[in-house]
């Protein structure tokens, strides 16, 4: 009888530390088991330092695409044995980072199978809340200003709803990027300002009459109990756990990049 192959999921962490720490945790605590040999194998692999800000690439702040770097760990993640990987950054997907990772990782032939994490969310929206038409968006400002998330939604004929550049600026990505309370600077800890700004994002969602608010950054995972709202929001580190345990367990793969890119 020939031996079912057990795949092994691969995680490029580090976009914050934080997110992939947290990306591990979501699988686990989304594994159905009550063994610990019930838990599918996992790596992961976080180096912060050699991966350049995606959000300061995108905005020309800096000139080094991070693409080079993360298909380095992902070459690792396959050595290591992974052949399905997640990158636990949205902001990685914005298409001037994430084709040439697609392409790299083709003209190497890679084997891995690699997760789209907005599409997978995209898709997860589209199955679990059938009845939302209008989608808010919280993520950085490489995110807000690089269609990451509008592109696919609007394709998929949703009405996106965005603040204003001013507001998007000052409040949301200020709630990520602030280098004294924001959320990259207080990794394990949200601030008492963060908390401020996030209610203060999520009533201009609510004035909005938005049906559900998608977490658009790994960061904001650590926001989804602390706003004291009835608004559906929808947790991209969740989605992407369950998309890499779906692909991993051989089930239907929702993603756009399943098997060799």
């Amino acid at each position: 009888m020939n031996k079912v192959k057990q795949h092994i999921i691969g995680i490029v962490g580090g976009m914050g530390p934080e997110a992939g720490v947290r990306l591990v945790q979501t699988i686990t605590n989304l594994t159905d088991a009550s063994a610990d040999q019930d838990h599918l194998p996992l790596i992961l692999m976080s180096f912060p330092g050699s991966i350049t800000d995606r959000t300061a690439y995108l905005e020309g702040r800096n000139s080094i695409n991070p693409a080079g770097s993360i298909v380095n760990i992902i070459d690792k993640l396959a050595d290591a044995g992974a052949d399905i990987v997640g990158i636990a950054c949205n902001t990685s997907h914005a298409p001037r980072i994430f084709e040439v990772i697609i392409n790299m990782l083709k003209a190497k032939k890679s084997p891995v199978q690699l997760l789209n994490m907005p599409f997978e969310t995209c898709r997860f929206i589209q199955s679990e809340y059938s009845r939302a038409r209008r989608i808010g968006l919280m993520a950085t400002n490489g995110t807000y200003h690089f269609g990451v998330y509008d592109t696919l939604l609007k394709q998929m004929g949703y009405e996106v709803v965005l603040p204003d550049p001013v507001f998007q600026n000052d409040v949301i990505h200020r709630m990520i990027y602030d280098p004294v309370v924001g959320l990259k600077a207080n990794a394990g800890h949200v601030t008492s300002e963060v908390k401020l700004w996030y209610r203060q994002a999520l009533h201009f969602f609510e004035q909005q009459e938005t049906d559900l608010v998608i977490l658009g950054c790994t960061e904001l995972s650590a926001l989804n109990n602390n706003g004291n709202t009835d608004m559906t929001l929808v947790d991209t580190t969740y989605t992407l756990a369950l998309a890499l345990l779906r692909a991993a367990k051989n089930e239907m793969a929702l993603s756009q990049t399943a098997g060799v890119l």
